[in-house]
């Protein structure tokens, strides 16, 4: 996303910097990651998306077999900031845990990261362990919820270990370790979402778009300032209450990330999802026991809808306000 740099202009709020980027900086080293490929990420290859892109998809055989690997980040930086103390803001994409990338810039949540830095935020857009089984039965391919709950705690792990090392870097990287906040996209909302259910989270606020949780239980444990952010027709990540991403939805909402609904419908695979809580139960949840929050729900749009304006401008704008009330 472009910015135009104002000058006088307040930090935070308006575009006051260029941005320099440090790719690839490992932020974790030997995490078991999932080593044993399903042959159906091979054959996905064969199959061209709708936008006519190859799928780069991650299906494994199982969960047991794994091979130790470092995780990454892009640290997006607001150059000749003489602020000593600035605030982070990490970004976790979005891909169903089988696709996306820090620097996949169809990922929603990755798109502001440019953006935000020129604002004068640093900005990790981090990698966290992609990959789910898929299991068989018969001639029926599935995912079986037991995996995506697993997918989701790994995701959290990598998340927790993201903060540690920039609480432990923070004088290198000019941050304020007070001042932490996480942008989560669609599964990346789920990473982000379940880590304020840890009795240690230490982050400012979160940005959840279009995400949800497996418990609403798990609601109650959530303390911190959120910004819900979701469609009320999005049957990828349910708007209210329904499981994650189910084979009919998925035919419907075609744009879904990176070609996976040409796969799962191509090699039928069933999504058996737990059942998810999402925004509008969260928001309601929150509401009950007055904890700080604000919605930004668009009445009869599906998943990731602002990719297009003037959703996308609008919503800029609404994490800017949000990011900004906690930056006394």
């Amino acid at each position: 996303m472009t910015c135009i740099i104002s000058f006088g202009a307040e930090q935070y709020q308006n575009c006051l910097f260029n941005v320099h980027v440090e790719r690839n900086v490992v932020y974790a080293e030997n995490v078991p990651h999932l080593a044993k490929k399903h042959f159906i990420t091979t054959l996905a290859l064969g199959l061209n998306s709708p936008s006519g892109e190859k799928n780069n998809l991650h299906f494994f055989q199982n969960a047991e077999e794994t091979v130790d690997g470092v995780l990454n980040a892009d640290i997006y930086s607001p150059k000749r900031d003489s602020t000593k103390k600035r605030p982070l803001i990490i970004v976790v994409h979005g891909g169903a845990f089988v696709a996306g990338s820090k620097d996949d810039y169809k990922q929603a949540a990755n798109v502001f990261c440019d953006s935000l830095a020129a604002r004068g935020y640093v900005v990790a857009s981090i990698d966290y362990r992609k990959g789910l089984v898929l299991k068989n039965k018969g001639y029926q391919l599935f995912i079986d919820s037991l995996d995506v709950k697993r997918a989701i705690q790994w995701g959290v792990q990598d998340l927790q270990k993201a903060i540690q090392y920039f609480r432990l870097n923070a004088e290198n990287y000019k941050i304020d370790s007070e001042k932490i906040f996480v942008i989560g996209g669609s599964s990346g909302a789920l990473i982000a979402l379940h880590y304020l259910t840890k009795e240690d989270a230490k982050v400012k606020a979160v940005i959840s778009l279009w995400g949800a949780t497996i418990s609403k239980d798990l609601i109650n444990k959530m303390t911190v300032p959120i910004l819900l952010v979701h469609g009320t027709n999005d049957e990828i990540i349910p708007f209210k209450e329904g499981r994650m991403m189910n084979l009919d939805s998925i035919k419907e909402q075609n744009q879904f990330t990176h070609g996976y609904a040409s796969v799962a419908v191509a090699f039928n695979i069933i999504f058996s999802s737990p059942i998810f809580y999402g925004s509008y139960v969260i928001d309601s949840v929150l509401s009950k026991h007055h904890v700080a929050h604000e919605t930004y729900f668009v009445e009869n749009e599906g998943h990731e809808f602002c990719d297009r304006e003037p959703y996308k401008t609008d919503l800029l704008n609404r994490i800017v306000r949000f990011l900004h009330k906690f930056m006394d």
